[in-house]
């Protein structure tokens, strides 16, 4: 399937969930935020949350600064 991540087109097929995604682009599930289709989604769904195609996924990074 074809995903829209951060702006880009992405060939995935692998399982379709969040963390499945995350995890094949090896991405810490901890260190992240991410919105499926301009939702946020709860990591403790990340897991449960399917993907589908077409689907506009945005993962955030958080970074520190003083």
């Amino acid at each position: 399937m074809i995903l829209i991540v951060n702006g880009k087109a992405h060939k995935y097929s692998g399982k379709a969930t969040t963390k499945a995604l995350l995890q094949s682009m090896r991405i810490d599930c901890e260190r992240v935020a991410v919105m499926v289709n301009d939702k946020v989604v709860s990591r403790k769904k990340y897991s449960s949350a399917k993907l589908k195609q077409g689907d506009k996924v945005e993962i955030l990074t958080f970074a520190g600064g003083g």
